[in-house]
């Protein structure tokens, strides 16, 4: 077996069934014949990791799919169709991992939850920032990205989340106070705030704030 590099990503454990993947004495485990039932494929997730592991009919691993320089024919199809699989199995059962915060990956949840919405990541250059838009008004009602706290006005060098959210124009000059609640960082500060999403601001107030720039984002 060999742990399989997700990179920026975590598995949805409650998408592995629908996949193909079977409850496991220690996790989920998925097997799929491949190149005409030459050979066998497992996937096993376990303690937070996906495992690969391929193996011929005689019970032996095969892994030249996996040495970068080994070429031909039959070595082009295995590792095609392997990779073919675990993009199959990326799309279907991961999420990205991008941002760290338990209070923005409780944020996803419940937008996801409530509005149906993903965050969209929208620059290549910049990864660790992404929208949530509304379906109807294509209208923006959050960005969340990760800058350093001094972006903020802060004696600190400390990367954060934020979360960007609009809010009413003639609320915004009460509500901003350079300590929980802070002017727009890359958005128009006329009508949009920050929140750094470290805990000064509880989940239940986000949330809160959040519903009402969703409606402020309406058509």
């Amino acid at each position: 077996m060999r742990e399989v590099n997700l990179k920026n990503k975590t598995v949805a454990v409650a998408e592995l069934e629908k996949f193909g993947f079977e409850k496991a004495s220690d996790g989920w485990r998925y097997e799929k014949n491949i190149c005409d039932d030459q050979l066998s494929l497992t996937l096993d997730y376990k303690a937070g990791k996906l495992f690969s592991e391929v193996k011929d009919n005689f019970g032996e691993e095969y892994v030249l799919h996996l040495v970068e320089n080994s070429a031909g024919g039959y070595v082009g199809a295995v590792r095609s169709e392997y990779e073919e699989i675990l993009a199959a199995f990326e799309e279907n059962c991961c999420e990205e991992n991008i941002f760290r915060a338990a209070l923005t990956k409780n944020l996803i949840s419940y937008v996801r939850d409530k509005y149906g919405d993903e965050l969209e990541f929208l620059w290549e250059k910049y990864p660790n920032a992404a929208i949530w838009r509304r379906k109807d008004s294509k209208k923006w009602y959050g960005l969340v990205m990760e800058i350093s706290e001094r972006k903020l006005g802060l004696d600190s060098d400390k990367d954060v989340e934020i979360l960007d959210l609009r809010g009413k124009v003639d609320e915004l000059q009460n509500l901003i106070d350079g300590v929980k609640y802070f002017a727009g960082y890359h958005m128009n500060k006329k009508s949009w705030y920050t929140i750094r999403l470290d805990g000064s601001v509880d989940f239940d107030e986000i949330c809160t704030r959040l519903d009402e720039s969703y409606t402020l984002a309406k058509k």
